[in-house]
C-alpha cells in the first residue's frame, strides 16, 4: 500500500498568500501518482475559516480524496483557534483564543469531512478522536493533540496534548489481539523531537526559544512508552515546518510540515509511505514551485475568490449532510447519520 503524506496546508482565503494554488497542485500530483490513500496531519487551515474548510472539501472531493478509503485528517492548533495573521495581532490573538469553544470547533471541523470517517471501526463517542480505521491491512489510529486554550499553560493556543480519555481509548484499541500482526501507524498533528535553535541572530534565538514553549507536546513519555509496548511501527504528524524522519526512543516518526510551507526551500513535499507486511519505505518527493503560477499574480478578493473556487467545484449537499453554499453555515452534526461502530474483539 502507498500513502502519500501531507500536513499544515494553512490554506487562508483572506491572504494574499493564501497557499490554494500550491495545495492545489500538490493533490492534483497526489491524485496523478495513484497513491491509495491521503494523509493529512492537521492546520488544514490557517484561521479555521468555513470558507477555507469548504474550499479544502471541494479540493477533496474534486480530486477524488472525500472517502474513508482514500482520506484521513487529524486537527491541528490552527484549525481551532486559527493563527497571529499579523504584528498587532500578537496582542489580540490570546485574547480571542479565550472565547473559542473548543468541542464546538472540532464538530465543526469533523462536518466538513464526514466521508473521512466512513470505513472507521471504532471513533470516540468523546469529540470523534481517538478513530481508528483499517486501510489496507494497516492499523491507522487518528489522535486530537491540541490541548485547550490556558493564559498560563498554553497563551497561543499551540501546545499539544493527549487526554485521559483518548489515551485510554486509544490503549483499548491497541490490546485487540486482531491488530497484533498488523503494521499501526499513529496520526497526529504535534512533533515529538527536540527543536534546536538554527537560527544565527540573537533575535531568531529569542523566538525560537519561545517556540519551543508554546509549541510543545505534553507527556511525551507517556505516549512514546504505549508506542514502544504496542509495537507502533510509524508516526505521522506535522506541526513544524519541516519534512523530515527521525527516530526517538527506537519509535520512527515521519514530519510532514514542510508540504506547503518549509525553511528550506520553495518547493512543495509529499512524504510518500509504501508499507507492506514487513517494512515501510518512506522517501520525500519534491514538486518544484517554478511549475506552480505565483499567487503574487492572482488577485486575491474574499468574494471573488470563493465565487471562482465553487465554479470549479461546487459543495455536495447530498442527502442534506451539513452545508449550504449561500450562507457557508455548518448545520448540526445531528443531521449527520454516522453509523454505529464497534470496537471489536
Amino acid at each position: 500500500m502507498k500513502i502519500a503524506h501531507i500536513s499544515d496546508l494553512h490554506l487562508n482565503s483572506k491572504s494574499q498568500s493564501s497557499n490554494y494554488l500550491r495545495i492545489k497542485a500538490i493533490l492534483k500530483y497526489i491524485s496523478k501518482q495513484q497513491y491509495d490513500h491521503l494523509v493529512v496531519t492537521g492546520d488544514l487551515t490557517d484561521n479555521a475559516s468555513t470558507e477555507d474548510f469548504v474550499i479544502l472539501r471541494n479540493l477533496f472531493k474534486r480530486f477524488g480524496f472525500l472517502s474513508g478509503d482514500k482520506l484521513s485528517i487529524v486537527i491541528g492548533n490552527h484549525d481551532i483557534f486559527g493563527g497571529v495573521q499579523n504584528a498587532e495581532d500578537i496582542f489580540e490573538f490570546p485574547k480571542r483564543c479565550s472565547h473559542v469553544d473548543y468541542n464546538q470547533k472540532i464538530n465543526e471541523f469533523i462536518s466538513f469531512f464526514p466521508e473521512s470517517l466512513e470505513n472507521c471501526f471504532y471513533i470516540s463517542p468523546n469529540g470523534y478522536f481517538p478513530y481508528a480505521k483499517i486501510v489496507g491491512d494497516v492499523l491507522l489510529i487518528g489522535l486530537n493533540s491540541n490541548a485547550k486554550y490556558s493564559s498560563i499553560n498554553n497563551p497561543f493556543a499551540s501546545n499539544g496534548e493527549i487526554s485521559t480519555s483518548q489515551f485510554t481509548e486509544m490503549l483499548e484499541i491497541l490490546k485487540m489481539p486482531v491488530h497484533s500482526n498488523r503494521q499501526k501507524l499513529i496520526l497526529i498533528h504535534h512533533h515529538f523531537n527536540k527543536l534546536k535553535a538554527e537560527s544565527r541572530s540573537s533575535l531568531g534565538r529569542i523566538w525560537q526559544n519561545i517556540e519551543k514553549q508554546t509549541m510543545k507536546l505534553k507527556n511525551k513519555k507517556r505516549l512514546l512508552k504505549l508506542f514502544n509496548d504496542y509495537h507502533i511501527d510509524l508516526v505521522l504528524h506535522g506541526h513544524i515546518h519541516q519534512s523530515k524522519e527521525y527516530f526517538r526512543k527506537g519509535i520512527r516518526f515521519l514530519n510532514a510540515g514542510g508540504s506547503i510551507k518549509n525553511n528550506k526551500s520553495r518547493n512543495l513535499c509529499i512524504n510518500s509511505d509504501k508499507i507492506n507486511k514487513t517494512d515501510i519505505n518512506i522517501n520525500v518527493d519534491q514538486i518544484e514551485s517554478s511549475s506552480i503560477i505565483p499567487e503574487s499574480k492572482i488577485a486575491i478578493n474574499k468574494h471573488s475568490f470563493i465565487k471562482r473556487i465553487n465554479r470549479v467545484s461546487s459543495i455536495d449537499n447530498k442527502n442534506n449532510l451539513f452545508l449550504t453554499k449561500q450562507s457557508f453555515q455548518v448545520k448540526s452534526l445531528e443531521n449527520i447519520n454516522f453509523p454505529k461502530y464497534k470496537t471489536g474483539k
